[in-house]
């Protein structure tokens, strides 16, 4: 489905570093929308970013005007678009990205990391929100016991949450180990 621009409220974007999602937003904030690639951080420079993401999200942007995009993931990385720094536990402002494209209103949410033992988390921290956001609503609902949550990728992420709060984490090379392998 190609909605037309008049009907997007907003456009979500996971950026990690093997592929690039966005999902167009209606006015409630339900998906209305997706498209993906395989641009991801890893093959882009940072000059590249731009015209990767308009390749995806062009026919979903305002004839005038801008339109919102926030975006997670490794496009916040050092190596990224731009970055946005990270810091323990807690989510700080996002990064504004000026683009070339006046259409674009690009912001980065900057992940989390921790200090023992030390590691970052770039786009993760958002979809384990979304998970505890479900849980919330769920019977199952968020517990004051340890759940252990793992989030496969190029850099497998397993996650200790408890009274839906991250206490720790640590990130495995699962996925770059497997290329190098195969």
């Amino acid at each position: 489905m190609n909605p037309t621009s008049s009907i997007i409220e907003s456009i979500a974007v996971d950026w990690g570093t093997t592929h690039v999602r966005a999902y167009a937003l209606g006015h409630d904030k339900t998906v209305i929308a997706e498209t993906q690639s395989a641009k991801g951080m890893g093959v882009l420079s940072a000059t590249e970013f731009e015209a990767a993401l308009l390749e995806l999200v062009e026919s979903w942007l305002p004839a005038s005007g801008s339109i919102d995009i926030v975006a997670c993931g490794m496009v916040g990385s050092r190596q990224g678009w731009q970055e946005a720094p990270c810091s323990p536990f807690a989510l700080q402002s996002l990064t504004t990205v000026t683009a070339k494209d006046r259409r674009l209103n690009f912001q980065i949410l900057p992940g989390i990391s921790q200090t023992a033992p030390a590691d970052v988390m770039r786009g993760e921290e958002t979809q384990i929100a979304g998970l505890l956001a479900h849980l919330a609503k769920s019977q199952d609902g968020i517990t004051s016991k340890k759940q252990v949550i793992c989030l496969p990728g190029t850099h497998t992420k397993w996650v200790e949450v408890r009274n839906g709060v991250i206490e720790r984490f640590v990130t495995t090379m699962t996925g770059e180990m497997f290329s190098v392998f195969t």
